[in-house]
């Protein structure tokens, strides 16, 4: 029987703290299959439930991030089926089909490690949207953006890009991505501020570890409440609803001990030590 080779790999660096997750199909760019969005789904629940694990790291084997859907396996029932159970045509297969690839990027939110994008060549279709549901954003000289979709016959908006995109370059910028499907080098999405970091092509993966590995120095729950509050208050209703949330936040983190053992790291001129 043949054996399948898996579609995500998965190590660990810094004793457990950090994870990089590799989409591992570089023959094919890293395309979607529904088998790699199972396993993506999968390692993300496992590693929600790491405690070990602080930050986390998404990149692409090969010369790719990834490229979107594999057009070839989207349609294979076989596949499909394995996904998301057994289903006839019509409707309702294709929107459990949707929804399940969709899903990808709400576990990206809810999950409670930060998440790294080290994007390397292609991030297209659904590839933006994984680099897009990401906290933070580094990219390769070689990186290249596009959203794609509307190539595909369908709506340029899909797998959340269309909420993700305009709150982080702007809805003028996000709405011609979507409409005319036009590549972005890098350069330009530095510019735009759709990637904070651009560096070299063979020291993606390293500097990615590197600043994973940084993010490791703070509170474990510090960091925690700091992803969920920067998303939750970009949708907040107003200045007074954000401090609210802030204010239970940081009240919150003060019963732990933490701020404790930063104050007396920073007096003592040493690292703060929040493994004990």
């Amino acid at each position: 029987m043949r054996k399948k080779v898996k579609a995500i790999t998965i190590e660990k660096h810094c004793d457990g703290k950090v994870t990089v997750l590799s989409f591992a199909r570089p023959e094919v760019r890293n395309a979607l299959s529904w088998r790699m969005v199972t396993e993506f789904k999968a390692a993300l629940n496992a590693i929600d439930k790491d405690n070990q694990c602080r930050a986390v790291v998404i990149t692409g084997a090969g010369e790719s991030f990834c490229a979107g859907l594999d057009l070839v396996d989207q349609g294979n029932r076989q596949s499909l089926s394995e996904a998301v159970g057994e289903l006839g045509d019509g409707p309702r297969a294709g929107m459990r089909g949707q929804e399940y690839m969709a899903e990808m990027i709400l576990l990206m939110r809810a999950i409670q490690q930060p998440i790294i994008a080290a994007v390397n060549g292609h991030a297209y279709g659904g590839g933006l949207g994984i680099a897009l549901g990401c906290d933070i954003r580094m990219a390769a000289k070689s990186a290249k953006f596009c959203t794609q979709f509307i190539r595909l016959g369908v709506s340029g908006c899909d797998i959340g890009v269309s909420y993700t995109l305009p709150k982080l370059i702007g809805a003028a910028r996000a709405h011609d991505m979507m409409m005319t499907a036009r590549v972005i080098d890098v350069e330009l999405a530095e510019q735009w501020g759709l990637v904070t970091y651009v560096v070299e092509d063979e020291q993606l993966e390293q500097q990615a570890i590197e600043l994973a590995v940084s993010l490791c120095e703070f509170s474990p729950y510090g960091l925690i409440s700091t992803k969920q509050g920067m998303w939750s208050n970009l949708d907040a209703s107003s200045l007074a609803a954000a401090m609210q949330l802030e204010n239970r936040n940081q009240i919150l983190n003060g019963l732990g001990g933490d701020v404790e053992e930063a104050a007396a790291a920073f007096f003592e001129k040493r690292k703060a030590n929040f493994d004990r």
